[in-house]
């Protein structure tokens, strides 16, 4: 897995814990999200991953502020310019 993430004091390794995730909230079929990539990168929130199922079998455009998913958990930058920063592994 790449870097941990930290947002606001909170690991994001697994961005979707405590969260409704996406495929759950789009009611996409466990045939489809298992090989959607933003299953596949949980570190990671939809809207920063390309190519989801989303784009691909439904043709929705990455028009994010639209979307319900984008709506309910993105956290502007300019809202919160401290709240994201990142953190190398170690070894």
């Amino acid at each position: 897995m790449g870097p941990d993430y930290y947002q606001g004091g909170i690991d994001m390794s697994n961005f979707w814990d405590g969260k409704e995730p996406c495929w759950i909230i789009l009611n996409c079929s466990k045939y489809v999200y298992k090989d959607c990539p933003a299953y596949l990168y949980l570190e990671r929130p939809c809207w920063e991953i390309a190519y989801t199922k989303c784009e691909i079998l439904l043709g929705i455009k990455k028009d994010c502020k639209s979307c319900k998913v984008f709506k309910r958990y993105h956290i502007s930058r300019a809202d919160y310019p401290s709240a994201i920063s990142f953190k190398k592994n170690s070894p």
